[in-house]
């Protein structure tokens, strides 16, 4: 059976996109079958693969709205092992309407419940919001991992993110775990971001992964050109450091 993680942070620009795509590529190449939905209509899934709206026949918005089956939506993106269900949101109306339609907690656990069982991992990719997607993804999960940048700010809103998680999965998901805390956008030159994270270690010790993924400029200009970095530069730190947390996440 399959393990669904959301990937959430009520905070932007943690690179909560960055690690589901680049996790996600990084488990596909260690031979897991891996499903990466996106749930942000801001669509950055599809971006960072170079798709245009001419190339989703279907998308997030398809199968929330109109009732598509999950299966129509999934697309195959040339790397074995990995699919994709884009967002597909067009206008602010839209928007509206798919917010709406998932007002219902466990609709999209209903909806991932049949093809749970074809895939390793399914990651679920959330705004950066609390918002009915977010819950409908928490209410769907097995985990969740939550990506925080290593700065002050991201530490002082980490405790209530984790009070409110653990309302919402008492309330509708008794069974959700910590998948961890990943520590991102790490620069070893700043003695602020080592006592971050030495901080972050004391305070919450099992949930954070020891992997940590640092600044680098690999992974910023890998959805310039359309790929994950892994395929853009195997050898980068960001590329190593996404394959040692797959590596954590499969352990």
């Amino acid at each position: 059976m399959g393990d669904i993680i959301a990937i959430a942070s009520q905070k932007g620009g943690v690179g909560k996109t960055t690690t589901a795509i680049n996790l996600g590529t990084s488990l596909a190449i260690l031979g897991k079958q891996v499903l990466l939905i996106d749930l942000d209509p801001q669509g950055s899934i599809a971006t960072s693969f170079h798709l245009d709206e001419y190339e989703i026949s279907y998308g997030l918005y398809d199968i929330i709205v109109k009732k598509v089956p999950l299966a129509m939506a999934i697309m195959d993106i040339g790397l074995e092992n990995l699919e994709i269900v884009p967002s597909n949101i067009k206008s602010e109306e839209e928007e509206v309407e798919l917010f709406t339609h998932s007002i219902k907690p466990k609709l999209l656990r209903s909806i991932l419940g049949p093809l749970k069982d074809d895939y390793d991992y399914i990651l679920l990719d959330c705004p950066p919001s609390l918002g009915t997607l977010t819950i409908n993804a928490l209410t769907a999960a097995d985990s969740i991992l939550i990506p925080v940048q290593s700065e002050y700010f991201s530490l002082k809103s980490l405790g209530k993110f984790l009070r409110t998680i653990r309302n919402i999965s008492l309330k509708y998901n008794p069974g959700l775990k910590f998948s961890g805390i990943l520590i991102t956008m790490f620069d070893k030159r700043l003695n602020k971001s080592k006592e971050i994270v030495e901080e972050l270690r004391q305070n919450f010790k099992d949930i954070i992964f020891k992997t940590l993924i640092p600044r680098n400029s690999k992974l910023s200009e890998a959805p310039a050109i359309g790929k994950p970095v892994a395929l853009f530069d195997l050898g980068s730190p960001g590329s190593l450091n996404y394959f040692r947390l797959a590596e954590e996440i499969i352990s």
